[in-house]
């Protein structure tokens, strides 16, 4: 039977003392890495998640209606930041600047946030105008001079491109428009046809002469 003496037990305990070392370590980063409540879990899940569709992908009337809105919407927000800009209030801007995000997000639910989208152009219009206004808010600024006008005036002419898009896309074509018609509109030739236009024409000549 072999004899434990100090000296061994002394150097048993100073074998053992890296490998308790590492298997603190190891705990302690398995213990970082599975903190979180289950609320964090599902916002990771949420966020790595594609992006939903859009709620309108197809030009209706529904969706002209909801594109209307959302233009005048932006219209009238960027009337109101011109007024905001005037009045130089800092919370009052950093108020118009969340405005203006919570439009491009509803924008890009409505529509979508890409051209490649059926009617992107619609969501785009919001991230246009937001740009926009921070071009304006730059503009402010005492060392930008005339220097960023040339910024103002481009950032302006997209959004209106974009606005004139966003139309564009979400409006029906003709031949949709008239299945929404009543009959009575959608059996109308609107070709106009000159059939009786030689006697139209006569009359007109007569009437035309006695005020000569």
């Amino acid at each position: 039977m072999q004899t434990v003496t100090l000296p061994s037990l002394q150097r048993h305990y100073q074998n053992f003392l890296p490998l308790l070392a590492i298997a603190a370590a190891l705990g302690c980063t398995l213990v970082l890495f599975n903190t979180g409540s289950t609320d964090d879990g599902k916002q990771r899940d949420t966020a790595l998640s594609p992006s939903t569709s859009p709620i309108y992908s197809a030009p209706s009337t529904e969706a002209f209606e909801h594109a209307d809105d959302y233009l005048k919407d932006i219209d009238k927000a960027m009337s109101d930041g011109l007024a905001v800009l005037r009045g130089g209030d800092s919370k009052s801007i950093t108020s118009q600047s969340r405005y203006f995000n919570a439009l491009v997000n509803a924008g890009y639910a409505q529509f979508g946030s890409s051209y490649y989208d059926p009617l992107g152009s619609c969501g785009v219009t919001g991230s246009s105008a937001r740009h926009l206004w921070h071009t304006q808010i730059r503009a402010l600024s005492a060392d930008a001079g005339h220097s960023i006008a040339g910024e103002v005036a481009n950032a302006r002419a997209i959004l209106q491109r974009d606005r004139q898009s966003c139309l564009d896309a979400v409006r029906l074509p003709l031949e949709e428009a008239l299945k929404w018609a009543p009959t009575a509109l959608s059996g109308l030739n609107l070709v106009p046809t000159w059939q009786g236009s030689a006697g139209w024409l006569e009359s007109t000549v007569e009437r035309s002469s006695t005020n000569l």
